[in-house]
């Protein structure tokens, strides 16, 4: 490989600027390479190749090329539209005759095939901002999994296998990390993620695997959401080097269906922002949250607060956290931090993206279980989120399979199996019309952790409750006109019991569990037209 200083002799662009014609598939990524006439010390920092689409109804974006080893640097996008599309570069070195003002026309074909991120397009934050949804309007139910090291530490063939559990298990979304520092130096392949450690001399071979998984996790059906561009490898670089990697990681996968995250697990930084505002720069077609680290014991998610007005800023990502195992703490963050994220305005959609994982208690005896990772996925859909993430160990990709965090075990939680009861119980219901109403609530014990969740959809055609424990509670169902039916959910097997429980209309309605345990309760209006 021609490495930074381009010592072989580069290979000039031959022929017209006008390229011709390729071809590409709806929200499909699509590429073309350029050959630069000329060679850089650093390419990543020393130019910049900003590229200009223009498609069928006057829709415009733009993108920017990365540089991809040698002489090469490539263009990526994935179209909205079919239709013949344009592209037009524009270089900041106008002399490079190889990058500077090259063109190309791409006929885009509608998609025709099965997968949703293909049929659907890449998400996007809805017409209310509300929750997250499809380009064509269809709501997107976040379900998502921590695999943080999995794209570096996976074989090919293992991250296969992780995409075909989780999509049998019915997650949406996969969370993974860039190159941090805390899960090794190296790829599994020996690869070093950046050349001198230095974030603006990305190695390409690292960065191509990496965007491998990214592109399997997405032909299987997967969104991705990437986390820690501006903190790449370590805490906290400069402001101008954690920004040229954020364009260039934002140019390789700019035809993926991806999101973006500057932090990870960090606190409010001004570097957060400024890396904010590059990707956004980057990209007009894909969505930008900040994954923030947990303020334990604040009334609000301080982190998440401050980021929230910014314009750059899609979705309020939320991480109610692990709290070192303390249960209360993460029930209230869970219920408390997400509501009033949700009653902020200007409204933006809310996601969990990271609370207390199921670790089997090893961590934390008595915390840190399937239990606790399940039942924060539902305070949390219940108190405003649009989405939730659970985790696990596997987000270490730990290989030693004598091991108790070893991959494929943390993949087989029977917890993961209590994420797809959640997956499929929303699934049934238009979730994205619940409102949270925990002042609806009327006999709230002081201990979170055995507080009851209540939403009703702004129709009132039906409610949800979440009873972490069999305790009695009273239920206003007050907005909801007409006589009611209800039945009790089981949210470990993921069945329902009780569908035949019928209610005179009313006010407050009195509910008892069926058995031990945290249950479910699905209330609907007796003849819903709007439930499915």
């Amino acid at each position: 490989m021609i490495g930074y200083g381009l010592q072989a002799a580069l290979v000039l662009l031959a022929g017209p600027a006008q390229s011709d014609v390729s071809s590409a598939v709806c929200w499909m990524r699509w590429e073309a390479e350029l050959r630069s006439a000329r060679s850089y010390t650093v390419p990543c920092a020393d130019v910049r190749v900003r590229v200009v689409f223009s498609g069928p109804g006057a829709t415009r974006f733009h993108s920017y090329a990365f540089w991809d080893g040698g002489n090469i640097f490539r263009i990526r996008a994935a179209f909205p539209k079919p239709g013949v599309w344009t592209w037009t570069t524009d270089c900041s070195d106008t002399t490079n005759a190889g990058l500077h003002m090259r063109s190309g026309r791409v006929r885009v074909a509608p998609y025709k095939g099965k997968n949703q991120v293909y049929r659907h397009g890449f998400p996007r934050v809805s017409d209310n901002h509300r929750y997250l949804c499809f380009a064509d309007s269809t709501p997107f139910l976040w379900i998502g999994d921590t695999a943080w090291a999995g794209p570096a530490h996976s074989s090919s063939v293992d991250w296969a296998e992780y995409l075909r559990d989780r999509v049998a298990k019915r997650f949406t979304v996969i969370q993974v990390g860039t190159a941090q520092d805390w899960a090794g130096d190296r790829d599994a392949q020996g690869n070093l993620p950046f050349f001198d450690n230095d974030l603006r001399k990305p190695n390409p071979a690292f960065w191509r695997s990496y965007e491998s998984r990214i592109q399997a996790a997405n032909d299987a059906g997967l969104i991705v959401l990437v986390v820690g561009l501006m903190e790449p490898h370590t805490r906290y670089p400069s402001m101008d080097d954690a920004c040229t990697f954020a364009r260039y990681l934002v140019g390789r996968l700019h035809g993926n269906a991806v999101m973006f995250s500057p932090s990870f697990d960090s606190p409010y930084t001004a570097l957060g922002d400024r890396v904010g505002e590059v990707v956004r720069d980057a990209t007009q077609v894909h969505l930008i949250t900040q994954h923030p680290g947990t303020p334990s014991g604040q009334a609000t998610q301080i982190f998440a607060e401050h980021y929230f007005d910014q314009p750059y800023l899609s979705y309020a990502g939320v991480q109610s956290g692990h709290n070192g195992g303390n249960r209360e703490l993460c029930a209230r963050q869970a219920m408390r931090w997400n509501l009033h994220l949700y009653r902020r305005q200007p409204t933006k959609p809310v996601v969990n993206l990271e609370a207390m994982y199921d670790t089997e208690g090893r961590d934390h005896p008595g915390a840190f279980t399937g239990d606790d990772a399940r039942s924060l996925g539902w305070r949390s859909f219940l108190s405003g989120a649009a989405g939730y993430t659970y985790g696990t160990d596997l987000y270490r990709w730990r290989t030693d399979a004598s091991k108790p965090e070893y991959w494929r075990r943390a993949m087989a939680l029977p917890s993961s199996r209590q994420m797809t009861a959640l997956h499929d119980f929303f699934a049934r219901v238009p979730w994205w019309k619940l409102v949270p109403a925990p002042e609806r609530v009327h006999n709230q014990p002081m201990d979170w952790t055995l507080q009851s969740c209540f939403a009703v959809a702004d129709d009132g055609a039906f409610a949800v409750a979440y009873i972490p424990a069999q305790r009695d509670v009273d239920l206003d169902c007050s907005a909801m006109h007409g006589p009611l039916r209800a039945a009790w959910f089981d949210l470990r097997s993921g069945r329902f019991v009780g569908t035949g429980l019928t209610l005179p209309q009313g006010t407050v309605q009195h509910f008892h569990p069926p058995s031990v345990g945290d249950w479910v309760l699905l209330i609907e209006v007796a003849s819903p037209s709007s439930l499915r």
